[in-house]
């Protein structure tokens, strides 16, 4: 992603957020802290996107209609690939410096908050003690970061 192209105006329509996403993945895949951890999850773009586009459409535009269970998947990857506080704060710096390489306005800056209280629930939950029962159920979560 280069940082000398222009924004694109505030985030209005799920093309917006596509394009935001495709340029963050393209940056996070080959990240030297987030890149390990989409290898080991065998994350599969084609399939992953169109669900994330779906969950922020649905949370930045009210219009999506993601259905998803985003803390399993994550406790998942926390037991398999190692997925850490780390992560998400290297997560939020890729994606906030997206976000204002791309768009300017109300929504965009919702995302950047957005994504902040998500990551510091996603560190809670992936860093908080589970009893024995609870944690052998990640065996059950899916395999590939597919969504």
């Amino acid at each position: 992603m280069r940082s000398d192209l222009p924004a694109l105006g505030d985030i209005e329509s799920r093309t917006d957020i596509e394009a935001l996403l495709w340029a963050f993945y393209g940056a996070a895949l080959i990240d030297p802290v987030l890149g390990p951890v989409f290898t080991i999850a065998e994350m599969d773009l084609a399939t992953h996107l169109p669900r994330i586009a779906s969950f922020w459409e649905a949370t930045l535009l009210g219009t999506g209609t993601y259905a998803g269970r985003p803390m399993q998947l994550h406790r998942h990857l926390a037991a398999t690939a190692g997925l850490a506080a780390v992560h998400f704060e290297q997560w939020l710096v890729l994606w906030r410096h997206t976000l204002t390489a791309l768009f300017d306005g109300p929504t965009a800056t919702r995302a950047v908050g957005d994504a902040q209280r998500m990551a510091v629930g996603m560190i809670r939950d992936i860093e908080k003690p589970r009893p024995a029962k609870e944690t052998s159920s990640l065996a059950t979560a899916p395999e590939r970061m597919a969504g």
